[in-house]
């Protein structure tokens, strides 16, 4: 959304005045909502927001540039990628350590996902081409992959690390799968707790769902927050040009 449009201010201002069956929770918060919709805006050509079913999905290629940014402070992991694929992803790891100089395939699911106010989580299972030379890297590939997911949202000016790791945020479940607490991550703990027009703007992000399609990472938000972002697309759209909000967020 450029200059020449109706400022978050006017917005705000014109549906106080015309919404009246809105309710006030989306009332005070339309502002943040807006900021939300401009995010997505930006980053278009990687990221596709269906607002009628709730589906947002992410490139895999935008996930790769993420990686190929992040600063690996061991010199034998050579780079990161991931691979999408019709219910499941796989990645690829390429090393150069000791006797061992090539690429290894590690293939894996999201068993579990929830991002919400209160609990910001995800859980993978590797699959059977897992190689034990590479286990001590799990920590870290899981890591990179769970921020660069996040870092949709973010401005990557907002100052996340690129060279830290919390171990404590790593779980080794029972059953063999990893879980990522993303809450436990200092410096993402951090960015959560920022205020957008004094509002705490990632409390009011909830996805209950991660899954993989070929060449996509797709998320699937809440039954609330689609509701929410459905109404305030209606808002919008009675504004001059608001009718090609729904284009410019759902690209493909």
């Amino acid at each position: 959304m450029n200059d020449s449009r109706l400022s978050i201010k006017d917005i705000a201002g014109k549906f106080s005045r015309g919404a009246k069956s809105a309710s006030e929770e989306i009332k005070e918060r339309l502002p943040v909502y807006i900021e939300l919709l401009k995010t997505l805006v930006r980053l278009g050509k990687n990221i596709s927001l269906d607002v009628d079913n709730g589906v947002l999905k992410v490139r895999e290629r935008f996930v790769n540039d993420y990686l190929n940014e992040v600063s690996i402070e061991d010199k034998g992991l050579q780079s990161i990628r991931v691979s999408c694929k019709d219910g499941n992803a796989s990645f690829s790891i390429e090393l150069k350590k000791f006797l061992f100089d090539g690429v290894i395939e590690v293939p894996f699911t999201v068993e579990h996902f929830v991002f919400n106010k209160n609990k910001r989580s995800v859980t993978f299972k590797f699959g059977e081409k897992k190689i034990d030379r590479v286990k001590n890297y799990y920590s870290k590939i899981l890591f990179w992959f769970s921020l660069s997911v996040i870092s949709v949202f973010y401005d990557k000016g907002d100052g996340i690390k690129k060279n830290f790791f919390c171990q404590d945020s790593l779980t080794v479940n029972p059953d063999g799968t990893h879980t990522i607490d993303l809450n436990k991550i200092p410096e993402l703990s951090e960015l959560f707790k920022k205020n957008v027009v004094n509002i705490r703007y990632w409390d009011m992000i909830s996805m209950d769902k991660l899954s993989f399609e070929k060449g996509l990472i797709t998320l699937r938000l809440s039954r609330r927050l689609t509701n929410i972002l459905r109404s305030a697309i209606g808002i919008i759209e009675v504004l001059p040009k608001g009718r090609f909000i729904r284009p410019l967020l759902n690209r493909f």
